[in-house]
């Protein structure tokens, strides 16, 4: 009786099949931006950043600096579809100087007040999880003379 019970769950674990998916993670490391941002309009701001592994895209977050990239407003984030793998990824960013990420589109504006510095973060994105803030390891400061050109 007993030998037939262990032919039964021998049977039962037979017809079950296991699955498994290895992946592998990923780390995004040392994300840098350049040092300024132009306040008389917008401006192409330069990024790179290590990426140890793939994700399937990267959210941005344009915030003042010392405010946590999880209070960004919509107008503060943007998510860059992917695939991205790689050593390095090196990109632009287009941002206004009230602190909207544009993307491509190009809109003017003007602003009196004074503007605070800055920091980029970045958070990857896998099947659909996100993965940890990723601060850069500079802040961005605003540039208001008329000679304005803060790209690398």
């Amino acid at each position: 009786m007993r030998a037939l019970g262990l032919w039964g769950i021998g049977l039962l674990l037979a017809a079950c099949t296991l699955t498994v998916e290895v992946r592998s993670p990923y780390r995004i490391l040392r994300l840098e931006t350049q040092p300024t941002y132009c306040t008389q309009g917008n401006t192409q701001l330069d990024y790179r950043l290590a990426l140890e592994g793939w994700v399937d895209g990267l959210w941005f977050y344009w915030v003042p600096d010392g405010t946590p990239p999880s209070a960004a407003s919509a107008e503060e984030a943007f998510y860059l579809k992917g695939p991205f793998s790689g050593l390095e990824v090196r990109g632009f960013l287009t941002v206004s100087p009230e602190g909207r990420v544009l993307g491509g589109v190009g809109v003017q504006g003007i602003r009196a007040e004074p503007l605070p510095d800055r920091r980029l973060w970045v958070r990857g994105v896998r099947d659909g999880i996100l993965g940890p803030y990723v601060g850069a390891v500079n802040g961005v400061r605003p540039d208001s003379t008329s000679f304005c050109d803060p790209s690398w």
